[in-house]
């Protein structure tokens, strides 16, 4: 049986539900997810979007990330303000065209899948580690052999 994931906002008024095993699960250290987050480090996982279904309404925020340079919408809940998903497009290029990356703490699960990949260890708090064989990258990468990896599970969900 297929396993669905629930995350909502602070208020409940948000809630997404995943059907599935998330991939990629990131973390990430940089200043711009720790700003959005108000947390040292933010934790997205992803999956396809014809898994999701998300219910209740979002106020979208539209920025453009670090080094990637591409414009991503976050969306918000607007009674309690929690960044809860971003992503979504069916437009452009990359591996996550397609997905929406949902933030993992919303999913208040306690055996919520770890990270597959840690960014931005550069930016990120001495006290704050990635857990072991995850690995790790100074920023983003654009390393083919890594996007490669991706895309490969991705295709083989």
């Amino acid at each position: 049986m297929t396993k669905t994931y629930i995350a909502e906002c602070h208020c409940g008024q948000v809630r997404i539900a995943c059907k599935g095993e998330p991939y990629p699960v990131f973390m990430c250290s940089c200043t711009l997810c720790q700003r959005r987050t108000g947390s040292p480090v933010h934790i997205g996982a992803w999956w396809p979007m014809e898994d999701v279904t998300i219910t209740g309404a979002t106020k979208a925020f539209r920025r453009t990330t670090g080094e990637q340079g591409r414009e991503v919408q976050f969306n918000f809940c607007p009674v309690c303000g929690t960044s809860i998903w971003w992503g979504g497009s069916t437009r452009g290029e990359g591996p996550l065209v397609g997905h929406y990356g949902i933030a993992g703490g919303g999913f208040a699960d306690p055996d919520f899948p770890p990270p597959t990949h840690s960014f931005y260890e550069r930016t990120k708090h001495d006290w704050i580690s990635a857990p072991d064989d995850t690995p790790c990258f100074a920023g983003w990468t654009d390393d083919p052999a890594v996007m490669a990896e991706i895309v490969e599970k991705l295709q083989n969900r």
